[in-house]
């Protein structure tokens, strides 16, 4: 019995203190990106209701916007759709591009197991 408990109290901790450091997923766009326009379609109006949104919120960002940014230089590319995971103020790991659902799910996962 204890053992469960202990189990319990360390999976809860370690799940609470990696939702507790400072996360987002910033995606770098244009409303006449192509690659955009369909990831919102398949993608963006289902994001929110994802576990992965709860843990890494999503902020759009206008590519034309990228200049008023303080962290300009964290970004660093001119494709769109390019999609940035940061934690704590550091990049974990970044998609350039979208191809497809799965494709995008796999390398979400492979990012964010890190």
């Amino acid at each position: 019995m204890l053992n469960y408990i202990t189990v319990f109290f360390f999976l809860f901790f370690s799940t609470a203190l990696k939702v507790s450091a400072e996360t987002k997923l910033y995606m770098l766009t244009d409303d006449k990106c192509m690659y955009c326009i369909v990831w919102e379609k398949q993608i963006g109006k289902i994001y929110s209701k994802t576990d992965i949104s709860k843990v890494f919120p999503l902020e759009r960002i206008h590519i034309n916007e990228i200049d008023k940014l303080k962290k300009k230089t964290l970004f660093n590319t001119n494709i769109t759709p390019t999609f940035v995971f940061y934690r704590n103020d550091k990049e974990i790991g970044r998609i350039k591009g979208y191809s497809n659902p799965e494709m995008f799910w796999w390398q979400v996962d492979e990012i964010t197991e890190k």
